[in-house]
């Protein structure tokens, strides 16, 4: 019974990671097209790809590849989106 309650709200959790991340990345895509900021276009990119495009990997590996394979689509998403979060702080330092 503990175990029940213990992944609903890990997946409640989940949810609202997807909700805070897409929140995040519509109001830095707002940001880019308001100011023409390529840095804020790659730190919402950066973000989405760490939070949504992350547990989307997931679930899609799980489904399609039993869950052998999860981690590594997950961490390729996270590796990707701490790359453009890099890349963005890198470049808003030029502009």
């Amino acid at each position: 019974m503990a175990g029940v309650s213990v992944l609903l709200v890990a997946q409640a959790l989940a949810l609202l990671s997807l909700l805070v991340g897409l929140v995040i990345f519509s109001l830095a895509l707002y940001g880019y097209r308001r100011n023409d900021s390529r840095a804020m276009l790659a730190l919402g990119c950066g973000i989405a790809m760490l939070t949504v495009v992350s547990t989307i990997a997931t679930i899609l590996a799980a489904r399609l590849f039993g869950g052998r394979l999860a981690p590594v689509g997950s961490e390729a998403a996270e590796l990707v989106g701490m790359c453009l979060i890099l890349y963005a702080i890198v470049l808003a330092r030029r502009e």
